[in-house]
Parts: C-alpha cells; structure tokens; sequence
C-alpha cells in the first residue's frame, strides 16, 4: 500500500474511533443529566397528610442511616409483628436475651455482603452493582435501647401503619422455612447480632436500597421523597 494511502487510512481510523467516543460521552452525559432530573423527585414530598398518632394508639419506629444506607429500627415485638419468629435468635451468634430493636435493611448482596468496609469497594462490584440488576438481601441486625440521634431519627405510627409497615417488610423475605423463619443467604456477618436473608427484589440504580425503605414510608403515609434513590430523600420529608 503506497504511503499516502496508509496515512489515509489511518486518518479516516481515527475520525471514526474520535466520532465512537464522541458519541458514547455524549450519551453517557444525557444518561446522568436525566438521571439527575429523576434526583429532584426526592425532594418532592408525598404523604403531607400524615398526623402523629395518639399515645393510646402508637408505635415508636427509627429510620437509622449512614452515609449512603438506610434501615427501619423496629420493636422486637408488638401485637402487630414478632421479629423474633421471622429472625430467630438460634440463627444468631450471640445471646438476643437484651435485644429491644431490630435494624432492618435490603440491599445488593455484592455490595451488602462483599463489601464490610470501604477498603473491600471494588470498581467491578461498583459497577455491576449499580448498572446491572442485581442479586439483593434482606439484613437484620438486634440492637438494644435506642434513642433519637443523629443517625436514628424517630417516627410515631399507629398500629394499623405499623401492621402494614410489618406487612410490607416481611413481603421483601425470599424464602422461610417450616417454622416460618426467614432462610440465610449466607453465613457471613458484621458481627454476633446481625445476618443476611434471601430476599425478593433485584438492585440497580433505580432501585436502591433507600428507594425500599421509602416504598415501605410512602405505603403506611408517612412524608418522604416522591423517589428516594437516596439517604437525603428518604430523611429530608420525615415528620420533625
């Protein structure tokens, strides 16, 4: 091939692959455009109606949340609900005997399960994690006393919310066994008190673990975001 032909050549190479890369930043930059436009509803309240309940009628729940996570906080056991039967203390490490609450929480099973600190975060678990749907797992953690704070922030129900609340969460379960315990999906923890649940729900990017602790707000009518990706729209609604 003559020499002006190669050049040529290469010269039309290079202005498709820079036309290729053009067109997948361009696209990438709509991608997050819309999907910051889809952030603004989290700051669109629902619910506005909500009352706190009269003390004769009244549940005391938490939203508990950490930089990028949150979970509902709720009494071990109520008329309503016992999370003793769901989350039996024989599946724990760790003697329940002092347990009031439990934390429960859903999330990616890659990112909930595999990834304990910030320093287990891989890219490819990141990724996969937010791009593709993914397999997601219901967390369970027994706590004692709680009280407001600023990662625990109260919320008063009355009994027929908290029912539907409970009704909601034990809908997220995968699978129970013959006593209608929850089933482990594996026999890795943070610690003696808390363990990870088959759960239903695949994860992605629209459908993040606070999106699922919204669902369950938004159906017992108490104020949070329209669409709650993330931990600021499920708290910036919650009644002061």
């Amino acid at each position: 091939m003559p020499e002006s032909a190669r050049k040529t050549a290469s010269t039309h190479w290079w202005l498709r692959l820079r036309r290729c890369l053009g067109r997948a930043v361009s696209a990438l930059a709509i991608f997050w455009l819309v999907y910051g436009c889809f952030l603004l509803l989290g700051f669109i309240p629902v619910n506005r109606g909500y009352r706190v309940p009269p003390a004769e009628d009244r549940v005391r729940i938490f939203i508990r949340s950490s930089d990028i996570h949150t979970d509902f906080v709720l009494p071990i056991s109520t008329p309503e609900a016992d999370w003793g039967e769901l989350f039996p203390a024989r599946q724990f490490r760790a003697p329940l005997g002092n347990a009031k609450y439990v934390a429960i929480g859903w999330g990616s099973r890659s990112f909930y399960v595999e990834t304990p600190t910030w320093g287990d975060l891989k890219i490819s678990t990141l990724f996969t994690t937010l791009f593709t749907p993914s397999e997601s797992v219901l967390h369970a953690e027994y706590l004692g006393e709680v009280s407001p704070g600023p990662t625990l922030h109260e919320v008063l129900l009355s009994r027929q919310q908290y029912g539907e609340l409970a009704a909601f969460v034990r809908g997220t379960v995968g699978q129970t066994d013959e006593t209608g315990a929850a089933v482990l999906a594996t026999d890795v923890s943070y610690s003696a008190y808390d363990r990870f649940y088959l759960s239903r729900g695949r994860y992605h990017l629209f459908n993040t673990c606070n999106q699922w602790t919204g669902r369950g707000l938004y159906r017992v009518g108490v104020p949070t975001g329209i669409w709650t990706p993330l931990v600021v729209h499920v708290r910036c609604q919650l009644p002061k």
